[in-house]
């Protein structure tokens, strides 16, 4: 190969090189910059799935909160409602609530978890007592006066009959 040629050849490669580092560092920045995608949830009653996105949404620290609308499912009394809950939910603590109506209006059922209890639940249902709606949560940094954490994060479903 000539020494023009291998000049012309080291060129070519320099700016491609050159090339390939801004580019890669331009699509570094675009993705650190862009806004993360919302962790959903799914539901499934009767053989329909759903997936639910965040009813609202804040940093740990209730700054930039985001709100959404609650999500709609049928669900025939006495049917269960299956939950499946992403690792973003399951591998740290969360809550779940299941609100009932009753022969006195309603009910609410509270269930703990600790990171990695569960990435899936059932809850059940029954014709005297549907279940009409469930919140799952997670819990921020921020507490209250009594050491209580307030909610950072709620998947709000209501059931449907």
């Amino acid at each position: 190969m000539q020494a023009r040629t291998k000049k012309i050849v080291i060129a070519v490669a320099a700016g491609l090189l050159v090339t390939l580092v801004a580019f890669t560092a331009v699509l570094t920045v675009l993705i650190r910059n862009s806004d993360p995608r919302p962790v959903t949830v799914t539901a499934f009653a009767d053989g329909t799935s759903v997936t639910v996105p965040p009813f609202q949404y804040c940093t740990m620290d209730l700054q930039d909160c985001t709100e959404g609308d609650v999500t709609i499912l049928e669900l025939r009394p006495g049917s269960p409602l299956q939950l499946s809950l992403p690792s973003e939910v399951s591998s740290v603590r969360w809550r779940l609530l299941a609100v009932y109506e009753t022969a006195d209006g309603g009910t609410v059922e509270e269930q703990l978890f600790a990171p990695g209890d569960a990435s899936a639940v059932t809850v059940p249902s029954s014709i005297e007592n549907p279940l009409i709606g469930v919140e799952i949560q997670l819990p921020s940094s921020v507490v209250d006066e009594q050491e209580r954490p307030f909610v950072h994060a709620v998947w709000s479903i209501q059931t449907l009959v």
